[in-house]
């Protein structure tokens, strides 16, 4: 495009927020331009004067034209095709097809397909990724933005609810490509990061609630960093393509299994009817039930804390196992190992926190290995997922 652009492309461009679209869409009608041999200016003016609707067609034609003489992909062709109808949009000049046209003119293939991810990858990924490219995978399967949005996010959007339960609800994101508002939510694996990258900031002083969390400046460089950390992971993608936008992928696959369109459409920040719209509470309830198919975090504490379990359980000698049927104790669970009403266990029930009983403590799965670790043994699992523990005299 020359350096000195007509008013009607320039007012144009201008209405597009500074990002990867407003770039991607200078360079398609840049194209444009040279296709039609005429500015901005004169095709506004022409537009106006077209009773055959001939630059419907010459839109068509310009979809051919890339394929055919710039080697241009059908999927970019009809991105191309996209932006020069947004042009038209902008000016009220919009462009009318008959329903034939309209399919023809979305007609898209890619010629590779994007890779889809699974919850092992991404823990493979973040095994071997910095702090920085661990919230990449984290907070991009979690919040499960388009990169131009992930990329605004600011410290401000973030740092008010991360000592909040999860999922934390960040409220409304405003997104650039349909201009509607997504629900995006914090999980169990992206909230410990989040507060690592906020830690950060402190120390290089960006302590702005407008500063950004990432400072790229390119949308690809978030693609980049996940195809640099599927190698590193070893990962084998074969001839699928790796970008960011898998990760939206990956979370909307997943909430899909558990709520309705609507719902997880609201979630990513999707066009939807506004009667669909529901309150964050709701969301919340459902995406806590996704969280078991997209988080790894709790699974790897799971794991420690049943081999920890395990190895306990190992210890017990068929001879102290016969001993414990006569006292009263039996294995409850391979997991556990407890006594059935005993006068501990109920001293434990009655001394819940430790508070007036030290030789007893309620702790959660989460705090149990460190426990068993220090000398503390198991004496009955609760009903809300803690366990009461007994400290060893």
């Amino acid at each position: 495009m020359t350096e000195k652009i007509d008013k009607a492309s320039a007012d144009w461009l201008d209405s597009q927020q500074k990002s990867e679209t407003k770039r991607h869409y200078a360079a398609c009608w840049a194209k444009f331009l040279e296709f039609t041999g005429m500015t901005g200016d004169e095709i506004l003016a022409d537009r106006k004067l077209d009773t055959e609707h001939r630059w419907e067609k010459k839109v068509l034609a310009y979809k051919d034209w890339l394929i055919k003489e710039k080697k241009a992909a059908t999927y970019s062709a009809t991105l191309a095709a996209m932006a020069a109808r947004s042009f038209f949009s902008y000016h009220y000049s919009t462009l009318q097809y008959r329903t034939a046209e309209r399919r023809k003119l979305r007609e898209r293939s890619r010629k590779v397909q994007d890779y889809q991810f699974t919850r092992e990858d991404l823990k493979k990924m973040c095994d071997v990724g910095d702090l920085t490219e661990q919230y990449v995978v984290t907070a991009g399967k979690s919040f499960g933005l388009r990169a131009g949005d992930f990329l605004r996010l600011t410290r401000g959007d973030l740092e008010p609810y991360l000592n909040r339960e999860v999922p934390i609800a960040i409220g409304e994101i405003s997104t650039e490509k349909e201009s509607v508002k997504a629900f995006p939510f914090v999980d169990s694996d992206a909230a410990p990061v989040i507060k690592l990258m906020v830690e950060r900031m402190d120390r290089e002083g960006r302590t702005g609630p407008d500063d950004r969390i990432l400072d790229y400046k390119k949308e690809r460089q978030l693609s980049r960093i996940l195809q640099r950390l599927v190698k590193k992971a070893g990962i084998v993608t074969g001839n699928k393509q790796v970008r960011f936008h898998c990760l939206r992928k990956y979370l909307a696959d997943r909430l899909s299994s558990v709520m309705s369109e609507s719902k997880w459409k609201q979630i990513l920040g999707k066009m939807i009817d506004e009667k669909a719209y529901v309150s964050p509470d709701s969301l919340r309830a459902d995406y806590t039930r996704a969280m078991t198919e997209t988080c790894f975090q709790k699974e790897v504490e799971e794991r420690a804390i049943d081999a920890a379990k395990a190895e306990l359980a190992k210890r017990l000698t068929p001879e102290l196992k016969e001993l414990m049927g006569k006292a009263g104790y039996k294995m409850r669970r391979p997991k556990y190992i407890g006594r059935t009403r005993s006068k501990a266990v109920e001293k434990a029930e009655n001394c819940k926190d430790g508070s007036h009983c030290p030789e007893f403590r309620q702790v959660s799965e989460v705090e149990l290995l460190d426990m068993l670790k220090n000398g503390w043994e198991i004496v009955k699992e609760l009903s809300n997922g803690e366990v009461i523990v007994k400290r060893v005299q």
